[in-house]
């Protein structure tokens, strides 16, 4: 009976817009303060807080903190010109153009929901004006996001790592080439509909050598960051899992 009364009560929260995470944490919340409720108070604080201690899973909100943080210093205009000029080009230029810019913002955010939201609202309307239709808008800025999942640093690779007690670096590693195969084979699948449906490119030439290498230059820093992030793991020079002690000073910066 009390826990069909608490569903009842997230459901309310959620219901008169409380986010879902807020719902579930109010409703649990009620719980742990009702009288009959056998868990002790501190017990039940450690286990939240035990819960926030580990180690690789402070990967995951310190890479959003740097994807918004690049977002937000002016990373994401930079790529999305670099994206322009190097796909604009192709037939149905707008919807290649996402899809680069999925493989380009996948060593910066590492999250598909976070990189299907931004696009959405930088692309999405832009999109739709251009002419795309609103199902195939919404289908590609959706599959294009797992592109970001695949290419490292990926959110999920790192909660795979940490659970299946695998070597994160590897896995960054072992996500290059299937995030770049995915992207080569998006694109020619964009380029496919967009013939059959008229989908025009963006730009009507070809880039020229000057204008790849000013997009280049204005994104250098930020494409160089999934390249330090995979030779830093890979090298030792910091690691997402907690070092082991040694009475050897900066002994666990070179394993592997």
């Amino acid at each position: 009976m009390i826990s069909f009364i608490l569903l009842c009560l997230a459901l309310l929260l959620m219901v008169i817009g409380m986010p879902v995470a807020f719902s579930i944490g109010v409703a649990s919340l009620v719980y742990f303060l009702l009288p009959t409720t056998f868990m002790p108070d501190a017990t039940a604080v450690q286990r939240i807080v035990a819960a926030s201690q580990s180690f690789p899973l402070l990967a995951v909100p310190l890479f959003i903190l740097v994807g918004h943080l690049m977002n937000g210093s002016g990373i994401t205009p930079r790529m999305m010109l670099l994206a322009s000029t190097l796909a604009g080009w192709m037939r149905g230029g707008l919807a290649q153009v996402s899809l680069l810019l999925s493989a380009l913002m996948g060593g910066i955010s590492g999250s598909a929901v976070a990189d299907a939201a931004m696009q959405s609202r930088i692309l999405g309307g832009p999109m739709i004006k251009e002419g795309y239709s609103k199902g195939f808008t919404a289908a590609l800025l959706s599959v294009g996001g797992l592109i970001t999942a695949t290419i490292p640093p990926s959110l999920g690779l790192i909660l795979y790592g940490f659970l299946g007690e695998v070597s994160i670096g590897r896995l960054f590693i072992a996500g290059i080439v299937p995030g770049v195969l995915l992207t080569i084979a998006l694109m020619i699948t964009t380029a496919w509909v967009s013939r059959k449906r008229g989908y025009k490119p963006q730009s009507d030439r070809l880039p020229t050598f000057a204008e790849v290498v000013a997009a280049v230059k204005a994104s250098f820093w930020a494409i160089l960051f999934p390249v330090w992030l995979i030779v830093g793991i890979r090298f030792g020079i910091f690691t997402p899992r907690r070092p082991a002690l040694s009475p050897w000073p900066m002994r666990w910066w070179w394993a592997s």
